[in-house]
């Protein structure tokens, strides 16, 4: 019997454990690239996100007898995914869920080379701990695992996750920055006019902003339009604006169409928007390249790889093929390669103004497919806008 219940215990102890070789939709290529997504981030994580110490206690009994337990130690991380769903690293059997606005989880396991399934629900403590005790009854245990253990038999876990990283320390210090910056927070990016005063950016651009405006209409960096947010594509990081002020007067004949078309690798590509204006200024830039790939980070299907270098504040501007067709939507650069950034593809852009608003507002027409470089960057860019975002 000892021998028994020591070869299942292994077998869903090491369900647990998380190596120190991590990679997750923030892609940390190892553990310090992680540590440091957690130490920028302190004050934005879900409370649960981190790095714990476990102490698991495991021991089988029946009705004859108890079998002495064992101890194990292992280190659990646990991450929100870029959908908001909380995962183990480096075991996609275990999965955790959040219910409600209260640091209370569900967590569900799933047993290795079983049907055995188990769900206990935890509350975190002070944001640092919180136990865990379920156990696997005999019914379960000879039905899925194939062993006829005599009737009452069963394996009990106790569970104890502290918190060790972010530390107590780096949340209070969080919080003092986040309150000595709460009274003025600006920042921009770059967006471009679809018609009838509609705009498109990224999501990432406009989110928590209370104060959205654009400049650059008709190329006059002097007036601000406010706009509000109409359609959201968290996902996919996209999302649509319209100007409210009552002062607009249109944009005029939009130059560009929205294509529909998959781009191929290869194909010549330029890129327009406002990059770290604090130190490059406002006037728009320019910068071209190819098509690298057709899919984007970790092989993401929604987005280009492209050459043209971006920087911050190119975020929400529009990727053009060489005949001036919109067909992405600058959205990142791989911090840690030279000249790779990511574009969404148009089709999901389709997709959110189709769902929200409608197909009419997409430009259909291209007028400046036989123009020089010069003379597309003339006609576009009184159609491509700063996004200023403040809190």
């Amino acid at each position: 019997m000892r021998k028994k219940f020591y070869y299942y215990t292994i077998i869903i102890v090491s369900m647990l454990v998380t190596t120190t070789k991590l990679y997750a939709q923030i892609s940390p290529r190892n553990v310090e690239e992680l540590m440091s997504y957690f130490a920028n981030n302190t004050q934005n994580l879900d409370p649960i996100e981190g790095v714990y110490d476990v102490n698991i206690e495991q021991w089988g009994e029946n009705a004859f007898r108890k079998f002495p337990s064992e101890t194990t130690n292992i280190t659990m991380v646990i991450y929100k995914d870029r959908t908001g769903i909380f995962r183990v690293f480096k075991n996609e059997q275990v999965t955790i869920k959040k219910i409600g606005s209260t640091p209370i989880y569900n967590y569900n396991i799933f047993w290795s080379g079983s049907n055995i399934t188990d769900s206990k629900r935890f509350v975190l403590h002070e944001n640092t701990l919180f136990d865990v005790n379920y156990s696997i009854p005999d019914r379960q245990l000879r039905y899925d695992l194939g062993k006829n253990y005599q009737a009452g038999f069963k394996v009990n876990y106790k569970c104890s996750f502290i918190k060790t990283y972010p530390t107590p320390e780096m949340y209070a210090n969080s919080q003092k920055q986040d309150k000595s910056q709460e009274s003025f927070n600006q920042w921009s990016g770059t967006g471009f006019a679809l018609k009838d005063g509609y705009i498109v950016t990224n999501y990432h651009v406009i989110e928590g902003a209370n104060s959205i405006t654009i400049q650059g209409v008709n190329g006059n960096f002097n007036i601000q339009y406010n706009t509000s947010i109409v359609g959201t594509d968290k996902i996919n990081d996209l999302a649509l604006l319209k100007v409210t002020d009552p002062t607009f007067k249109g944009f005029g004949i939009i130059p560009y169409s929205i294509s529909s078309a998959i781009s191929e690798v290869g194909e010549e590509i330029f890129v327009l928007g406002y990059p770290l204006t604090s130190t490059m200024g406002d006037e728009i830039k320019l910068t071209t390249g190819v098509i690298s790939s057709k899919t984007g980070f970790q092989g993401d299907i929604a987005l280009y790889q492209i050459s043209a270098p971006i920087q911050p504040g190119n975020s929400g501007g529009p990727l053009f093929d060489k005949n001036g067709n919109v067909i992405g939507i600058v959205s990142a650069k791989h911090k840690d390669a030279e000249n790779v950034g990511y574009a969404v593809k148009t089709l999901y852009l389709q997709n959110l103004i189709e769902s929200s608003l409608s197909s009419a507002i997409i430009p259909m027409t291209n007028s400046i497919s036989e123009k020089t470089l010069p003379d597309k960057v003339k006609k576009l860019k009184t159609f491509v806008y700063m996004i200023k975002c403040s809190k």
